[in-house]
């Protein structure tokens, strides 16, 4: 059903992008009926006021603009922080899965004091206007630096000071619309105390998809945030672009073009080599248009920090490769709304920023920890034939090593006087003299001697596939794929017809340190102070069934604190709850 899906999307974006050939534009009335399963996002951010050295973080939901229900389409979704010179300070890529993301922005000390806005989109969201973004306003506060000149300019957007009582009431209002009630079992704490916390649902109707944050409410708050159930006030009316920007369906879309030298050569079925070098790496074929334009979708997991990009056979030698850089937006309209210092704040400024370094001091005894992905499958398969060299005799040149050690695998030159590498296929086929393809490290070597000339005792291991493989018009017999010790070969490869390029690459999951004064705990973390304004940030917190519980656990800091619930049913009804409890 997946499938069938897949190709009547793809067969939509034909006619779309025929339709846009063919110079018919669509129009803020008809937008919807050309641009198929609509989308916007929400962002749910723990705070609208961050000191440098503190973390913001965010759980991004992908929605049907229709329904509210997570959105299939987009596996993508982009957030930047925009400073008012319209410039991206900090820029972030989220994998999403099932329409959810999440991750956090570290605001270094680099940054100034000023009014930010945060901004997030999906690139399918892009055909409705380059200004249709979710937008959020953010203060970001440099305590370190004697420049604060920003909050005190005038301005004819209204200032905001001190966080009111009509405000805090004003963000409470949904609570008692939502098919999901919090309960808390007091409404006060001693310091380092369990909270617990219940979440409850009315009916089968509040299971759902949220995310929870506990954080310490203070007289620096700039505003009430935007919540899950007025998120789509914050989008501008839909408009009409040039062209279609293609959905991020089966993960990050990268996309090249190919530009010969004379224009009256054929652009089209050129197979194109798309390496993501390093110890794990992940290699694509990707065949260009009659326009010479490739498309790759990657969805795995990858640590490679540059792509590089070459053409499989040497028609293409003399191509110029580009790869498509990020949509451009629309960013003219944004609007920040300012906040204003008062001389009552500097106590509060002044202990929240020794708070922050001693929190960041003790950082190493409680670290929030990255989730590794899982490793890639090599592309060409299983049946393949491993050599550590380590557990043979070793032998000083690449040359010496295939004739002694590597098995079905043998060098010669070729009419042009090169040395060439050759895998001999699995019976009952027969030599076709075909070429394998050859790798060091995920990076494919179209000029064998390449391989030859390097030392042997910086090579790990070599894997050898004797299967055949077809990319485009392009057969290759079996595979060499090298490993050198530092896995890092393509630190120092050049080739002339090879494009290298910076990936701006998603951000890895995380798992978030929850603090705990449990049992032996308490020991343990006795003599370490804890001065968490964050208590908790839960991006992904799933309602399976009507009644579910956290525990949470208060830090040494006293005062008014806030549990504030956002995300969506099931059934896209959105949901925001927020409770609060004095620690003293």
């Amino acid at each position: 059903m997946k499938y069938i899906k897949l190709i009547m999307l793809f067969a939509i974006h034909c006619t779309m992008l025929e339709m846009n050939s063919q110079g018919t534009t669509a129009n803020s009335e008809n937008n919807t009926m050309l641009v198929p399963n609509q989308e916007q996002v929400y962002v749910h951010a723990n705070s609208n006021l961050v000191f440098v050295g503190e973390y913001l973080y965010y759980t991004i939901y992908c929605l049907k603009d229709n329904t509210g229900e997570l959105s299939d389409v987009s596996k993508i979704a982009y957030l930047k922080l925009i400073n008012q010179d319209k410039e991206v300070v900090l820029n972030h890529k989220i994998k999403l899965t099932e329409g959810i993301g999440d991750s956090n922005f570290f605001i270094p000390s680099s940054i100034p004091s000023g009014n930010y806005k945060l901004i997030a989109y999906t690139q399918w969201m892009l055909n409705n206007g380059r200004n249709y973004f979710y937008s959020e306003d953010v203060t970001i506060l440099n305590p370190y630096t004697s420049d604060q000149a920003v909050f005190r300019n005038e301005s004819k957007v209204d200032s905001v000071y001190f966080r009111s009582k009509s405000d805090k009431q004003a963000s409470k209002a949904f609570s008692g619309m939502a098919p999901l009630q919090l309960e808390l079992d007091n409404s006060s704490y001693a310091p380092r105390e369990t909270i617990s916390v219940t979440i409850a649902s009315r009916s089968f109707e509040g299971l759902g998809n949220f995310s929870i944050s506990v954080r310490k409410v203070d007289e620096l708050e700039t505003k009430v945030k935007a919540s899950a159930a007025e998120y789509q006030k914050n989008y501008p009316q839909k408009s009409s672009i040039d062209g279609l920007i293609l959905p991020e369906q089966r993960g990050e879309l990268i996309i090249g073009r190919l530009t010969p030298s004379d224009s009256l050569v054929s652009l089209e079925n050129k197979a194109m080599a798309v390496s993501f070098p390093g110890e794990d790496y992940l290699f694509k074929i990707a065949t260009t248009n009659q326009k010479g334009q490739f498309y790759v979708n990657v969805n795995e997991d990858y640590n490679a920090e540059e792509v590089y990009v070459q053409g499989l056979s040497k028609e293409v030698e003399n191509y110029r490769i580009d790869l498509k850089p990020e949509e451009v937006l629309d960013l003219a309209d944004l609007k920040f709304q300012t906040f204003k210092l008062d001389r009552n704040m500097e106590s509060v400024i002044k202990e929240r920023s020794i708070f922050n370094q001693i929190e960041n001091a003790y950082y190493g005894s409680k670290p929030d920890t990255i989730l590794i992905g899982k490793p890639n499958e090599k592309f060409y398969g299983k049946g393949t034939i491993e050599f550590v060299l380590d557990e043979y005799t070793r032998f000083p040149s690449i040359k010496e090593t295939f004739l002694e050690v590597i098995e079905h695998v043998w060098i010669q030159q070729n009419k042009d006087g090169k040395q060439e590498f050759h895998v001999r296929p699995i019976a009952p086929y027969v030599e076709s003299g075909k070429l394998p393809l050859v790798f060091v490290d995920g990076i494919l070597i179209l000029d064998h001697e390449r391989l030859i000339n390097l030392s042997a005792v910086q090579v790990k291991s070599v894997n050898i596939s004797r299967n055949q493989h077809f990319y485009g018009t392009t057969t290759f017999q079996g595979v060499v794929d090298v490993t050198t010790f530092k896995s890092d070969f393509y630190k120092n490869y050049y080739a002339d017809n090879l494009l290298s390029q910076k990936l701006f690459k998603p951000n890895e999951s995380k798992n978030y340190y929850h603090q705990s004064y449990k049992g032996e705990l308490i020991e343990e973390y006795k003599r370490l102070p804890d001065f968490r304004y964050q208590l908790l940030w839960l991006p992904k917190f799933k309602m399976s069934k009507k009644e579910e519980n956290i525990e949470v656990y208060s830090s040494d800091i006293q005062g008014e604190f806030e549990i504030s619930l956002e995300g969506f049913t099931n059934s896209g009804i959105p949901v925001s709850l927020k409770k609060t409890f004095i620690v003293n």
